[in-house]
């Protein structure tokens, strides 16, 4: 360690602080008559302390520092890194795992004779020690460069040995990933690259989300190395229901290397998380049939929306709006007139009132239920509406004047409208479509509306709503002020040679309206529906009270329940306003939980369900892949070795000169004024100053 001190000013400037500090001390003692009959001493004394503490002073001024200077030597550090993926030993027994234990453990053990060696095992994640249990499901080699550089940029790294097959099923090409460092890396190829006979679900690619009720497609690629002649059965089932068979295909392998991509078109016929298992016959002699099938997990949801249009009299409109609503595969129409009283109100999502409630048909009782089940509407108001009980069962649009008075409106679209995103051929062309005959008179909005399309009437553009929204105290309601949809619809196609931009207004329409606000105070949820087996399951859950205020003081509990009964139990954490939880890993299956909690009293629960997939990614390449290891290693200035040179291996790189210590080396700086022990001696000398001075009777 080295100590220097250092000024920030010419050094010279000691001398002015000297000579300051002198000329203050003759000042005040020179001529002093106080000290003649003092003994000798007293005055040369008093003057010295007077000097030096002045200089000291005057000199601390310019900022005077010490500045330390350390240095460390480090030795080389060897990093081992160990695949501890399943397919590493996937062609070892028992005994040569064993042997390879030993040898690695040995190499590692005879550099640490010269070098500081750490060991590192990796797969899924990076674990700062060697675990050598060979279960990881998922290699990530990509993950371990970025490793390296994050945590030993700044260490004396000398060499990178990786053990491994090369074999990475996640993570990008590790020759592709760049070591910010100057360390050589060895690689110890493990495996065997023999391409050995082998059939196997590749690739399986589908939506994670299908409806009710639909069709869904789902794509396989089945791959089959050196099995030329054999043949095998593509099979699709449905878990859960037996194993239930779907769909069956005998497939004919043509050549050793043998690709076919297979199109599966199912029907989603029942809700959840359905597991579906597509899968291929097993053939003699091949390698491995773990992965000869591959599980997938879709969501089938049940959003079927009823929608009832509910008209006055027969109109063009009615026809128009069907055939633009049922577009959608998952809203489902009637049309009814409150004549026939053939419907039921409460089988329906969303009403849609055309012309009603009329003169002749107030439709009370109708009213009454849709208010009762807080059912969202769109009112179409035409010329046999009546505008007094339209302005009182509603409060998006309230008309004043003579509805009975009606003229021609063109659309304007609000590009400030913001409840949802509408096409630029919505904003662009809608306002070149035919005009809608609407009520004359004088529109007054309430407070939540807002407008899609605005009148513009005679060219002017007006404020007065054509298409407008409201959401108040969670009830959805439209309203188009004019009637005469079906001209947009036919002029969409002589335009367009599509109906595109009608649809997708009625569509969003209806959408909007067929939401429905969450107001339940006490709710959770998981962050997914699917998680792979490697993933930890989280839930969340809020809670509010009587204000809809969101908190977090009540305990809240959850019970995870798996296919067998078998129960976890955990209490929530609470972070900030809401709750979390991480359950943690659970093996593959499906799982329902429900979340429970007390408040004043009263007890709140709510419920859910998620599944678990199995990963499988190390059954599925089991030829390893020595040319990324060989390619890898002569890029950063290292080689490629195989398990029975890794004693040779240590040896090469202990007689090799280019590992060799790194002296680091660190300072600090101190300013003077910052040592205690300066500060005492300055006040001591001032002191004894001061006591000199009374004791001889001065000041």
């Amino acid at each position: 360690m080295i100590q220097n001190l250092h000024f920030q000013y010419p050094t010279w400037f000691l001398l002015l602080c000297l000579l300051l500090g002198l000329g203050y001390a003759m000042f005040l003692y020179f001529n002093e008559q106080k000290f003649n009959e003092a003994p000798k001493w007293t005055r040369p004394l008093l003057a010295f302390l007077r000097t030096l503490s002045v200089a000291a002073i005057a000199a601390l001024l310019l900022s005077p520092f010490i500045k330390t200077i350390k240095e460390d030597t480090q030795e080389a550090i060897i990093l081992v890194a160990q695949d501890n993926s399943s397919s590493v030993i996937s062609e070892m027994s028992d005994s040569e795992v064993a042997q390879f234990i030993a040898n690695s453990t040995a190499m590692t053990e005879k550099l640490g004779t010269k070098y500081e060696t750490k060991r590192i095992s990796f797969g899924e994640i990076v674990k700062e020690k060697s675990i050598n249990t060979f279960t990881q499901q998922v290699t990530n080699l990509s993950s371990l460069i970025d490793y390296v550089n994050d945590n030993y940029a700044d260490q004396n790294l000398g060499a990178l040995i990786i053990t491994t097959d090369g074999i990475y099923n996640e993570g990008k090409n590790p020759i592709y990933s760049k070591l910010n460092l100057t360390a050589p890396i060895y690689t110890v190829a493990m495996g065997d690259t023999t391409k050995r006979k082998d059939v196997l679900v590749k690739n399986v690619f589908h939506n994670k989300i299908a409806y009710l009720g639909d069709k869904f497609s789902i794509q396989a690629d089945v791959q089959a190395i050196n099995a030329a002649g054999a043949s095998t059965k593509l099979k699709v089932q449905q878990m859960g229901t037996g194993g239930k068979v779907l769909k069956e295909e005998v497939l004919d392998i043509k050549g050793n290397d043998y690709f076919s991509t297979q199109d599966i078109i199912l029907e989603a016929n029942s809700t959840g998380n359905i597991k579906y298992r597509i899968s291929v016959k097993n053939i003699i002699n091949e390698i491995s049939k773990e992965n000869n099938y591959k599980d997938i997990y879709i969501e089938v949801l049940d959003a079927r929306q009823k929608i009832l249009i509910l008209a006055n009299a027969p109109h063009p409109d009615l026809g128009a709006m069907k055939s633009l609503i049922t577009t959608n595969k998952n809203y489902e129409v009637d049309i009814k007139y409150p004549e026939g009283n053939n419907y039921n109100i409460n089988d329906y999502n969303v009403v849609v009132l055309h012309n009603l409630p009329s003169r002749k048909n107030k439709i009370v009782a109708d009213l009454e239920v849709i208010k009762r089940k807080n059912i969202s509407i769109l009112h179409i108001f035409g010329s046999q509406t009546d505008a007094n009980t339209f302005n009182r069962i509603q409060n998006v649009i309230k008309l004043e004047g003579n509805s009975n008075s009606l003229e021609n409106i063109q659309a304007e679209v609000d590009q400030n409208f913001s409840l949802f995103t509408t096409s630029d051929d919505i904003k662009r062309k809608l306002g070149q479509f035919p005009p809608l005959i609407a009520p004359f008179g004088k529109y007054l909005t309430g407070a939540t509306t807002q407008s899609l399309i605005s009148q513009n009437i005679s060219k002017i553009k007006t404020e007065y709503p054509l298409l407008a929204f409201s959401n108040s105290e969670g009830k959805r309601q439209a309203v188009l002020t004019g009637e005469g949809i079906w001209k947009w619809r036919i002029y969409d196609y002589l335009l367009h040679d599509t109906y595109l931009v009608t649809q997708e207004l009625i569509n969003k329409t209806i959408q909007y309206l067929s939401l429905k606000d969450d107001k339940r105070k006490f709710r959770s949820s998981n962050t997914k529906n699917v998680y792979k087996e490697n993933e930890s399951a989280i839930l969340d859950a809020q809670l509010y009270n009587e204000n809809y205020e969101s908190i977090n003081d009540p305990e809240v509990n959850v019970t995870v329940t798996n296919n067998e009964g078998k129960e976890f139990n955990y209490i929530m954490n609470r972070t900030q306003d809401y709750y979390t939880l991480d359950a943690g890993r659970f093996a593959e299956g499906n799982y329902r939980y429900i979340s429970r909690t007390n408040v004043g009293g009263k007890s709140y629960e709510d419920k859910g369900s998620f599944s678990v997939q199995s990963i499988q990614l190390e059954n599925f390449d089991l030829t390893a892949r020595h040319g990324v290891l060989k390619s890898l290693s002569e890029k950063y200035g290292g080689k490629m070795v195989y398990p029975n040179e890794m004693d040779s291996l240590a040896t090469e790189i202990l007689e090799s000169d280019a590992l060799k210590p790194v002296i680091f080396q660190s300072s600090k700086t101190q300013s003077l004024m910052q040592l205690r022990w300066l500060f005492f001696l300055l006040a001591g000398m001032l002191v004894l100053e001061w006591f000199i001075r009374r004791y001889m009777g001065s000041y």
